[in-house]
């Protein structure tokens, strides 16, 4: 598979709820609709009482009044979602009915005194009034259900790209680490070190197959996963680490100081490696300038991940794409954004950690 062509496919013409939510040609083609419905009740009942229907009446209780119901009920709708953006609640959509209410009504009320006046509207039959307000109240729950269809369809379009996007960086976080993994140099120095304990330490050498099995392990189960548990990623980091400290002994350390009640938090499965991979690739390694990494807990709410800084001669190639793709992922899962601070003598990188009740 050529991984380029994930992100290169032509876009589907499909159309924009975004763009027509904020259509004159939506907005002029539903207020004539919406004319068309009132022409249909009030033209039959005024022709049928009053024999006739005048120009006047065509254009103020007909055309004016579609274009200020849909109008009034619109912006009702956007000024909700203004406000309760982010939430779709009993009590949002509450007030989003009563504003329409309201609107309306004071639209209603105001078209009654102007046609009939004061005096004469107290002795109009309040039946007529009621009967008059619902069907004016209900034309603009008609328009507010139409923008909120137009929302859900904008919110349903977009979680649907997030989703094939993170498909996309789950797949190109897991060739990534099993490139790292599986490429020659890789398993040249694991057999190598695998070579040598079998010849000195025959139980070290076991325990090395076994923490290199586990290793393997969580990178077939963790294909699937967008998020995994802390403990899980924990374990997994130890045994990699192992591989890591069989290979160098001394000239590598790891520290991790993660509370107990941290370890059901969830983050997206191979972080950890990546991150220990990264600074791996940029720092020296010797016994004499040991790399420390350390992991814990910040807050209740981040997972640091630090070591110290000793860079390795020369120049290093990197593409960026580890750190990248783990900025990427969290963003993607609406999370803080990961946090990257170089300092003169370490190098920190903090990653949320998504509550388990809340992913």
């Amino acid at each position: 598979m050529n991984i380029s062509s994930l992100f290169c496919n032509k876009p589907t013409l499909r159309p924009n709820p975004l763009k027509l939510i904020h259509s004159y040609r939506v907005r002029l083609i539903g207020i004539l609709v919406m004319a068309l419905l009132r022409f249909s009740l009030f033209g039959t009942v005024t022709i049928s009482t009053e024999g006739k229907l005048s120009l006047a009446g065509v254009l103020d209780n007909i055309l004016l009044a579609s274009l200020l119901i849909w109008e009034t009920s619109r912006a009702v709708v956007l000024y909700t979602h203004r406000r309760y953006a982010l939430q779709l609640s009993i009590k949002r959509f509450s007030l989003e009915v009563l504003g329409v209410f309201i609107a309306n009504g004071v639209f209603y009320s105001a078209q009654l005194i102007m046609h009939e006046g004061l005096q004469a509207l107290k002795k109009t039959n309040p039946l007529f009034i009621l009967y008059g307000l619902f069907y004016t109240f209900l034309y603009g729950v008609l328009v507010a259900a139409f923008y909120e269809l137009l929302f859900y369809m904008e919110a349903w379009k977009k979680a649907t790209q997030e989703a094939e996007e993170l498909k996309k960086i789950n797949l190109l976080v897991q060739l990534e680490s099993l490139k790292n993994q599986v490429k020659p140099h890789f398993l040249f120095n694991s057999l190598n070190t695998l070579t040598a304990l079998v010849e000195k330490d025959k139980a070290q050498a076991v325990k090395f197959i076994a923490e290199l099995a586990q290793v393997y392990r969580y990178l077939l189960q963790s294909n699937e996963k967008e998020l995994i548990a802390l403990v899980q990623e924990l374990q997994f980091t130890q045994a990699y680490f192992f591989l890591l400290r069989t290979r160098f002994g001394e000239g590598i350390s790891l520290r991790v100081e993660v509370e107990e009640d941290l370890h059901s938090c969830l983050i997206p499965p191979l972080t950890l490696q990546i991150l220990l991979e990264n600074a791996m690739k940029h720092n020296q390694i010797s016994a004499r300038k040991p790399l420390i990494i350390t992991i814990h807990g910040e807050a209740g709410e981040w997972l640091v991940i630090q070591n110290n800084l000793q860079p390795k001669r020369g120049i290093i190639a990197s593409n960026g794409m580890g750190l990248a793709n783990i900025a990427a992922k969290y963003k993607i899962l609406n999370q803080p954004e990961v946090i990257i601070l170089k300092e003169v003598d370490f190098f920190t990188v903090k990653v949320p950690l998504i509550k388990a009740e809340a992913a």
